[in-house]
């Protein structure tokens, strides 16, 4: 397996890795303006050559990394590939001391591979989805 920067040419592939594995519907658009404005950001990992998954992350202050989006295709999960990405994102961001995002409540899966990875819950975010869900707001310091 191999991490690298997302170009234009994988947006066909993560538009429907993001399809089948998040539960929000993003536009292509949506995701070159997140590569614009964060193209160190947005890695991709790919398995023979094919792109299995990819983490968007942006720097939110000079030492806060949230992380937007990690998803791997179905088929290749459980192998490390959401760990790899997640590792190669922090390496990228040297400077940041502390690392969040949001989950959907009822995503278990996702929740206890990020406490896997040193993250903990911090709050609940009620109607943070745009079908009403709510969302925990995770968080991990690194110092």
């Amino acid at each position: 397996m191999a991490v690298r920067n997302f170009e234009y040419e994988d947006l066909i592939h993560v538009f429907r890795i993001a399809n089948e594995a998040l539960s929000e519907n993003y536009t292509m658009d949506f995701f070159l303006y997140l590569w614009q404005i964060s193209s160190n950001g947005f890695l991709v990992a790919e398995e023979n050559g094919k792109i299995v998954g990819f983490i968007i992350g942006v720097m939110a202050s000079m030492d806060e990394l949230r992380i937007l989006m990690l998803a791997v295709e179905e088929k290749s999960r459980r192998k490390g590939m959401g760990s790899v990405l997640l590792k190669n994102l922090m390496i990228r961001h040297p400077h940041a001391r502390r690392v969040y995002l949001e989950v959907r409540c009822d995503n278990m899966e996702a929740i206890k591979f990020y406490k896997k990875h040193g993250f903990k819950i911090k709050e609940k975010i009620e109607d943070f989805y745009t079908d009403g869900s709510p969302a925990y707001l995770m968080e991990r310091l690194l110092f």
